[in-house]
C-alpha cells in the first residue's frame, strides 16, 4: 500500500509525530514517503493508497501553508472533474488526520476543527478517513501557557509515551488494513 505522511510543523512537535508515523509504516511495510510542507511542495495525492496528513493547531485550523496547498489541490482536482457530488469513496484509498496542540484554553477540543478540516479534504478526494489523532505538544518558550491549561503541565510533550502511543496506533491501523486487504483478496479469488 503506497503511503504518504504529509505534514507541516512550526516548533517541531508535529515533526516528531510525523517521523514516528513514518518510521512505523516503513518498518512494517518497508517504505513510505514523508513530505514536510513547503511552498514548492507538489504532491499527487491520488497516487497514494494511504495518506496520513497532519499539522499543528493554529487558531483551530492547520497552518496557513498547509491550507494553501490543500486549496490549490482542491481547485486543480475540481477543474479536472475529480471532485464529484457526494464525494464517493474510492475503493482502497484510506486516510488518517493527526495534529499537535497546546490546549492552554480548552484542551483537545482546540484540535478537533483542524483534523475535521483535513478530513474533509481527504474525503473530497474519495478517501475513507479511518481516524483522527491528537497529540499534546508544548509551546516553545511559553512555560506559562504550558503549565496552566486544562491539561496540566505539558512542558515535556509530546513525551516518549505520546510517541509510543502514536507508533502503537499506526501499527494497529496497518494490521487492520493488511487484514482487510487479505480478506478482500480472498473474496475476489473465491468468485473466480
Amino acid at each position: 500500500m503506497k503511503t504518504l505522511v504529509f505534514y507541516d510543523s512550526i516548533g517541531g512537535n508535529t515533526t516528531s509525530v510525523a517521523e514516528a508515523i513514518h518510521e512505523t509504516v516503513a518498518s512494517v511495510w518497508g517504505h513510505a514517503d514523508i513530505i514536510k510542507v513547503c511552498k514548492e511542495a507538489s504532491v499527487n495525492f491520488l497516487e497514494y493508497d494511504l495518506i496520513m496528513i497532519g499539522s499543528p493547531v493554529i487558531d483551530w485550523l492547520p497552518t496557513k501553508q498547509l491550507m494553501d496547498i490543500v486549496m490549490r489541490v482542491m481547485k486543480s482536482e475540481n477543474a479536472a472533474g475529480r471532485i464529484r457530488p457526494s464525494s464517493p469513496i474510492v475503493p482502497g484509498k484510506f486516510g488518517v488526520c493527526f495534529g499537535t496542540f497546546g490546549g492552554p484554553h480548552i484542551g483537545e477540543r482546540e484540535a478537533l476543527p483542524m483534523t475535521a478540516w483535513l478530513r474533509a479534504f481527504l474525503e473530497h478526494l474519495g478517501y475513507l478517513v479511518l481516524d483522527a489523532w491528537h497529540v499534546p505538544g508544548a509551546f516553545r518558550n511559553r512555560d506559562e501557557l504550558n503549565r496552566h491549561g486544562r491539561m496540566g503541565d505539558i512542558r515535556q510533550r509530546p513525551a516518549k509515551a505520546d510517541i509510543a502511543d502514536i507508533k502503537n496506533r499506526v501499527a494497529g491501523l496497518l494490521a487492520s488494513l493488511e487484514a482487510f486487504r487479505n480478506e478482500a483478496s480472498a473474496m475476489s479469488l473465491s468468485r473466480i
